[in-house]
């Protein structure tokens, strides 16, 4: 019998092509014209100088070109081309193999009428030469008109192992700062700067070091602030600042477990065993009986930012078309990741189908469902459902979420736990109370209901000036009508939907 695929024996996991080595292919191959997206023109820059410098057998020229600076070898400005049709002679004129970079060369498209046709003389000018011009942009704004001579890369945001360099980097350059971080803290910084430029990264991590002389664990939260700012420049994300952990969630210990066999996905040694991380959760159940708070839970245990995407937003018309937003919406969270992307009432977003919205919310389903398969970030979706019959079956096809989890009324034991976490949460002693005399009474009671209780029985006492007691809880309790009996028939409804199709959140 062959020995189990340990982190030493596993099989290797193939390295995705770098944007060096998709450069240094279509350099090779004489291509004329590439447009790449970045964000980074200079740092894509310097990378592609090194390229040509070092990168083949024999070096190659290099020149970079912008509408202020115009054509330049080094420092040397080459007169008079800050024309681009100038510029793009010079192209053509040179006999010796180079590279080019043209910085935001597609917004000159409309000042000068004549360059898209200047660009095809280009293209077939050179199109038998080690010559290849190098289109810098944000974004990919390509002429139909030479659509087919162009070819199109991404330069990627910096890669964990540049990240690692960088957050090194840094802290060294604090030469009275001491590092005290566990390897596990040292990988939270790392993925906290995930999805941020090499700029903003380092910018987040001197930050994080400044006026301190020890860095710990803590100090990743200014890391994590940066990426929200991002987040809030689009106004369709929120960020959610997470102030609690899993432990003051009473019971849910399948849940929890599966969190727990799954928090170290993002580590160098789940990778180097091949793991791929969780594509995502969904939590259906009964309201009120802590699926958002689960949610929540899940950043802290995880120690990852949490993004809330609002659906009112997305098809409130205020940003833009629905569909353009949506879109829109996913690419941020992916620029941002890794992170935990929330969708509240998800029935009620992308899995409600309206009627007579032209099929807008139809196609914005279908997106969403291609994006939860192909997307290759790790964008971990953190979904809530209450009414679950109404979820497509499409949305619960294994492989979407990697697990369905039905969060039930709390048991005798978890109300024990509940009122627990919420009587020590508002600063008074449990072990005053008789915990499970109150869990006894409060059958049939969700958590968020067991909670208001905690708090209406508080005011209570404060107004009356005394101890807070097991007395004021019976006297809320006994004017409270839980959802349970309300709506016993829709729960049960519930309940029979989810025997046959969830996992229990809790274990009985």
């Amino acid at each position: 019998m062959s020995a189990p695929n340990t982190p030493e024996t596993a099989a290797p996991v193939k390295k995705a092509p770098s944007f060096v080595d998709d450069a240094k292919k279509l350099i090779a191959a004489k291509y004329s014209i590439v447009y790449v997206t970045t964000f980074e023109d200079a740092r894509c820059e310097q990378t592609l100088q090194n390229l040509a410098k070092s990168g083949f057998q024999n070096p190659l020229k290099f020149f970079s070109w912008s509408i202020t600076e115009g054509l330049k070898s080094g420092t040397e400005k080459i007169p008079g081309t800050e024309d681009p049709i100038k510029a793009l002679d010079h192209v053509i004129q040179l006999k010796d193999p180079a590279v080019y970079t043209f910085k935001d060369l597609n917004q000159e498209f409309e000042n000068f009428p004549t360059l898209v046709r200047k660009l095809r003389d280009t293209y077939q000018a050179i199109k038998n030469q080690v010559k290849t011009l190098f289109i810098l942009a944000p974004l990919v704004e390509i002429p139909d008109e030479i659509s087919k001579e162009v070819a199109v890369i991404e330069f990627g945001l910096p890669s964990s192992a540049e990240l690692e360099k960088l957050f090194d980097a840094t802290t060294k350059s604090f030469k009275n700062l001491k590092v005290d971080l566990t390897p596990d803290d040292r990988t939270d910084f790392i993925k906290s700067g995930s999805g941020l430029t090499w700029d903003e990264a380092r910018s987040a991590y001197v930050h994080a070091c400044m006026g301190r002389s020890t860095l710990t664990a803590d100090a990743v939260n200014v890391v994590i602030e940066e990426k929200s700012k991002i987040v809030r420049k689009d106004g369709i994300l929120d960020y959610v600042p997470v102030d609690f952990s899993m432990q003051e969630i009473g019971g849910l210990e399948n849940l929890k477990d599966w969190l727990e066999r799954r928090s170290r996905f993002f580590s160098k040694e789940a990778q180097n065993f091949g793991l791929s991380a969780p594509k995502g959760v969904l939590l259906t159940g009964i309201s009120g009986c802590g699926k958002s708070s689960c949610v929540k839970a899940i950043s802290q245990y995880w120690r990852l930012p949490l993004m809330r995407l609002d659906m009112t937003k997305v098809y409130g018309g205020v940003l833009g078309s629905a569909e353009e937003t949506f879109a829109r919406a996913l690419k941020t969270v992916e620029a941002v990741a890794p992170v935990i992307l929330w969708i509240e009432e998800i029935e009620k977003g992308v899995a409600g189908f309206s009627q007579g919205d032209g099929g807008v919310t139809a196609r914005i389903f279908s997106s969403f469902l291609t994006w939860m398969q192909e997307k290759t970030s790790n964008v971990f979706i953190a979904a809530t459902a209450n009414e679950i019959d109404q979820l497509p079956p499409e949305l619960l096809r294994k492989g979407r979420f990697d697990e369905i989890f039905f969060v039930d009324l709390p048991t005798e034991k978890e109300r024990v736990d509940i009122f627990q976490v919420h009587i020590l949460k508002r600063k008074h002693k449990p072990e005053k109370f008789n915990l499970i005399n109150l869990s006894k009474a409060t059958n049939g009671f969700s958590g968020a209901e067991i909670e208001q209780v905690v708090a209406a029985g508080m005011f209570e006492a404060f107004n009356e000036k005394r101890q807070f007691n097991d007395q004021d809880l019976y006297r809320e309790i006994s004017k409270t009508v839980p959802l349970s009996t309300t709506m016993a028939e829709r729960i049960k409804e519930i309940k029979r939907w989810a025997d046959t199709r969830a996992v229990r959140a809790t274990k009985h």
